[in-house]
């Protein structure tokens, strides 16, 4: 009998405990909400939304609906920095900082999208140009194809930017070098210059595509841009002990399971990661996997202690484009005194 009561004590106890813990954690979140619309006023669908803990670096992630609302929950109270990056250039990118989260309650944060480069001209937005590529593929429901073991990358690929970019922590230099290049309107940018612009692979974002064709021992990249391909080595190779600096560097792969694993060094400082400066000294790790039949999974960091205090990471995805393929790149009138820039 006291056996019996000692442990209805221990379960009543128990049940007390967690329910406590149980409404505490519901008590101590909240909810941010709004709805995001274009320069005319008409919701944005689709909208990556994304709020960072300023205290703990928690990061929660979100997309507006068709009408354009979003609701992001739950979310420990504090304050948070929230952006919207949408694929180039119809919109600019947002972002608000500091803004604060209370435990139980819902903050109402519209946002309303300033205009973009591209300024609605009729075919000449990047991000909409991509979803009509999108939209013509007919990608089959396959198993992943395997390649002396390991899955083949070999395709056409529609390139695509992180959704939720992540902000590099740059050194003094590379902050006022940012600064500099936003305030004259990127007219220095390798592209004015008919040079290779992005890294790892330039010019890797919507529409542009990208073409792998993978043997076992080498994996080799073409790409729409200046220059047009980069090759991957994967014969056991090392680095050279001394490489010559180039637009996309020197690149190693093995195998990590079914991820591969690519080194890059030996990069020259006058390429762009997108806008953001770099030194001789950055060093990028990708780590690629084939999800599915239809999509590659490609985790970036890049760590250049020359130029970032901190890793940068970026999570891209690629989808598959069966109905395309690459075509030539020929710059010969991009030149800096035609540009707009300041």
């Amino acid at each position: 009998m006291k056996r019996s009561r000692g442990m209805r004590r221990i379960v009543v106890s128990a049940w007390v405990v967690t329910l406590g813990t149980v409404l505490l954690a519901q008590g101590a979140t909240g909810t941010l909400a709004g709805v995001v619309t274009g320069p005319t006023g008409a919701p944005v669908p689709d909208a990556p939304v994304q709020a960072k803990n300023r205290q703990s670096g928690a990061v929660v992630r979100g997309a507006t609906a068709s009408d354009g609302r979003y609701r992001l929950a739950p979310m420990p109270a504090g304050s948070y920095d929230i952006s919207i990056t949408m694929p180039c250039c119809a919109y600019e990118p947002f972002a608000r900082q500091d803004v604060a989260i209370a435990a139980g309650q819902t903050r109402q944060l519209d946002v309303r999208l300033a205009e973009g480069a591209s300024f609605n001209t009729a075919g000449d937005d990047p991000g909409e140009l991509a979803a009509v590529i999108r939209k013509r593929q007919k990608v089959p429901s396959r198993p992943v194809p395997r390649l002396a073991g390991k899955p083949d990358f070999s395709g056409v690929w529609l390139a695509n930017e992180d959704r939720y970019p992540e902000q590099p922590a740059l050194l003094p230099w590379a902050a006022k070098a940012l600064q500099e290049r936003l305030g004259n309107g990127l007219k220095d940018a390798p592209h004015t210059q008919c040079l290779p612009q992005g890294l790892p692979t330039p010019a890797s974002i919507g529409p542009f595509l990208a073409k792998l064709v993978q043997t076992p021992s080498l994996l080799v990249v073409l790409f729409e841009d200046a220059g047009g391909f980069r090759q991957i080595f994967m014969d056991g190779r090392a680095h050279p002990e001394d490489p010559d600096p180039s637009w996309v560097g020197h690149s190693i792969g093995k195998w990590d399971g079914d991820t591969l694993v690519v080194d890059t060094i030996g990069y020259n400082d006058q390429s762009w990661i997108g806008i953001v400066p770099h030194s001789e000294m950055l060093h990028v790790t990708e780590r690629i996997r084939r999800r599915d039949f239809g999509h590659l999974d490609i985790r970036v960091t890049f760590n250049d202690p020359g130029a970032f205090s901190t890793p940068w990471h970026q999570t891209l995805n690629w989808e598959l484009a069966p109905a395309e393929d690459v075509v030539a790149y020929v710059c010969e009138n991009n030149k800096a005194q035609h540009l707009v820039g300041r």
